[in-house]
């Protein structure tokens, strides 16, 4: 009689085997999690610029919602309908919509928010800035300092905004 003919042997090989495959998914899932709680919130950021999530934030009253399609060690860039914000990242909590990943395609950076603002300044156009306490600010970035930003509104008054309650800069997808 051979090992496949003797019914005893081929449910042990059976049951070991599905041993054997419980274990992998174990492991699997394990490694998993350890994997995700090494993870900060830039690397969940690149995670998203990689897979080409579409997300929602919500964030001092405001919920922006769209496709990213960039990132920076302390920001997102969220594409949505007829507009683009770069979204500090620990401003508010990012919701993964599930089965909407575009498969990706960008790539995540090293510029910083502060840098978003300097080119928001190079360029001229009308912004919004998302401030902390849930208000909108609506100018011409001018200066982008070490601890705060001139913003020139349509008044044409210099408004002196902290760094530190910029949450978003959104903008224009027209305009960029």
């Amino acid at each position: 009689m051979t090992f496949e003919q003797d019914p005893d042997l081929t449910e042990l090989r059976n049951s070991l085997g599905r041993e054997m495959a419980e274990e992998a998914a174990e492991d699997e899932r394990l490694t998993a999690a350890y994997d995700r709680r090494r993870f900060d919130l830039a690397m969940v950021a690149k995670e998203m610029v990689n897979r080409g999530s579409r997300v929602s934030v919500v964030f001092s009253g405001h919920t922006f919602s769209g496709l990213v399609v960039g990132a920076g060690p302390d920001h997102v860039t969220v594409q949505g309908a007829g507009q683009i914000a770069d979204i500090r990242i620990d401003a508010g909590f990012w919701s993964i919509l599930p089965g909407a990943d575009q498969g990706g395609g960008n790539v995540a950076g090293e510029e910083t928010l502060t840098a978003r603002l300097a080119e928001a300044a190079d360029r001229g156009g009308m912004v919004r800035l998302a401030l902390a306490g849930g208000e909108i600010v609506i100018g011409r970035v001018d200066v982008v300092a070490s601890d705060h930003v001139e913003l020139v509104d349509a008044d044409d008054r210099t408004l002196y905004v902290p760094a530190g309650l910029i949450l978003a800069i959104v903008r224009s997808s027209e305009s960029q």
